[in-house]
């Protein structure tokens, strides 16, 4: 039986620098109403579109330390922060899960952002 203290310092820490981010999240869906005319002829269009991108899914195993390791396939109630190395933001998307995570740039950005990532492994 581990005591409170060892469970603290039992966690597993990596650092993964210099991550691109490209992903966006999805601005949502937009209904359109178009109305075109050829000649004598008159269309009345409807639809939804979604506007953005995708929220980028990272999975663990495909992710390399500072020290070249790669990362284990599963960590157990792993949290992610992510520290952007320029003015721009990058936030993880939901919830991490044992395999991985998601995660987007600020919108406001025309470009990937070069984020590094501290990863921890919380534990049960």
């Amino acid at each position: 039986m581990n005591s409170g203290i060892e469970k603290i310092t039992a966690r597993r820490v990596w650092f993964v620098p210099d991550f691109e981010v490209w992903g966006l999240l999805d601005s949502g869906e937009q209904d359109y109403l178009a109305v075109e005319q050829t000649g004598s002829t008159q269309a009345i269009y409807y639809g939804t579109a979604t506007f953005g991108q995708n929220e980028q899914s990272v999975d663990f195993e495909h992710l390399v330390d500072h020290r070249g390791n790669s990362l284990p396939a599963t960590i157990e109630a792993a949290r992610v922060i992510p520290r952007s190395k320029g003015s721009r933001t990058v936030f993880v998307v939901g919830h991490e899960s044992s395999h991985g995570f998601k995660i987007a740039r600020d919108p406001a950005s025309d470009s990937p952002i070069t984020t590094d990532l501290l990863i921890v492994e919380l534990g049960d």
